[in-house]
């Protein structure tokens, strides 16, 4: 769905992942089959092609009122597997880039080009002022990234625990290749962007490279 689809004019621009007040998480009952949480009612939808039991959430982008704080969970994954734009929803292809804050960029494995992860899908070209506009995340400084490597990395959501008197949850961000991936009811992907090139700055300091800059400064690598 295009973000002209639910870009009304009460509410502005409305990002294609956020998600509506009519889209709640939908009521669920959780067992232990075979191992793994489950759904009692579960279909092949509810999971990944990994075998990730995923959030259930109502569709109906543009129904109700927009929560720009929340992101909905179906479209953040197929934004992320499918490289579509965060705002737009259009497919990015070869042309997708990844915002990153200050605080994801400084919490990398190391100072750059160390690989950095996102729980924020890509954006196309088009798009890059209206997120940083759109995405109080940015604000704080941020940059610009185009990747030749984007794997899966993490997810995050609520993980169980197999108690005495059933099921106990916490949030969590688990890898992806976490064994205790069955236990987990995912809600966000997070991808790992490694290879890449630092195209913008905005208002930050890039750490471990002694370079200043400030939003229109643009060079291939800081």
């Amino acid at each position: 769905m295009s973000l002209a689809a639910v870009n009304l004019a009460r509410w502005g621009e409305v990002p294609f992942i956020t998600a509506w007040s009519s889209e709640e998480a939908l009521p669920v009952r959780l067992v232990v089959r075979d191992g793994r949480i489950a759904y009692v009612d579960e279909t092949a939808r509810d999971r990944d092609g990994a075998g990730v039991l995923w959030t259930r959430m109502g569709f109906s982008p543009g129904v109700g009122v927009p929560r720009f704080k929340s992101v909905h969970s179906l479209r953040q994954r197929r934004a992320m597997h499918r490289l579509l734009c965060q705002v737009c929803g259009t497919p990015c292809g070869k042309s997708a880039l990844w915002m990153l804050s200050r605080e994801e960029y400084e919490s990398a494995e190391g100072p750059w080009p160390a690989p950095v992860m996102t729980a924020h899908p890509p954006v196309c070209p088009g798009c890059v002022e209206r997120s940083t506009r759109l995405c109080p995340h940015l604000r704080g400084g941020h940059v610009v990234l185009r990747a030749r490597r984007v794997v899966p990395a993490a997810i995050s959501g609520m993980l169980y625990k197999p108690t005495r008197d059933g099921l106990a949850p916490a949030a969590a961000t688990i890898a992806h290749d976490d064994p205790r991936i069955r236990w987990l009811r995912a809600a966000q992907l997070h991808m790992e962007l490694g290879d890449y090139d630092v195209i913008h700055h905005g208002h930050m300091i890039i750490t471990g490279s002694g370079w200043r800059g400030t939003m229109g400064d643009r060079q291939g690598r800081p």
